[in-house]
């Protein structure tokens, strides 16, 4: 028996959306960043962006540096 819910199983937002209507992507850089526990991460910045000094390891938590 239908529901009649026409976006039943969708979320608001979830639609196809090309480059036209979202816009270009600014150009990025990726940056390693390693925690004590020798977990490298690699995070993406616009390239105009300030990058941090430091990340959260996405694996431990531990904080990581660019060293």
């Amino acid at each position: 028996m239908a529901g009649g819910n026409a976006i039943r199983g969708t979320r608001v937002g979830a639609g196809p959306m090309g480059e036209s209507e979202r816009g270009e992507s600014a150009p990025r850089r990726r940056v390693s960043y390693w925690c004590a526990n020798g977990h490298e991460s690699r995070p993406s910045f616009a390239v105009d962006a300030e990058e941090p000094e430091s990340w959260d390891c996405p694996r431990c938590g531990l904080p990581a540096g660019k060293n």
